[in-house]
C-alpha cells in the first residue's frame, strides 16, 4: 500500500498542474487576442467581425470574443 500512495499522489500532482496550465493559457490567449482585437479596432475601420477575421479567430469563439469586446 505505501508503494501504491506516492504513485496515487504523483498522478494527482501531474493532473492539477495540467489543468493549471491549461487554465492559465486559456486565460492568457483570450486576454491577448483581446488586446489585438482592442487594437485593431482602434486603428482601423474594420468591424469586430473584420478584425477576427484578420486574427483567425474560428467561428464558434466569436461570441465569447464579442462579450469581451463590451466588458472593456
Amino acid at each position: 500500500m505505501t508503494e501504491v500512495l506516492p504513485e496515487f499522489m504523483q498522478v494527482k500532482i501531474d493532473r492539477a498542474r495540467k489543468e493549471t496550465t491549461e487554465k492559465v493559457t486559456k486565460e492568457t490567449t483570450e486576454k491577448v487576442t483581446k488586446d489585438y482585437l482592442i487594437n485593431i479596432l482602434s486603428t482601423t475601420n474594420l468591424t469586430p467581425d473584420g478584425a477576427m477575421d484578420l486574427l483567425g479567430i474560428p467561428t464558434d469563439d466569436r461570441p465569447m470574443y464579442k462579450d469581451l469586446l463590451k466588458k472593456k
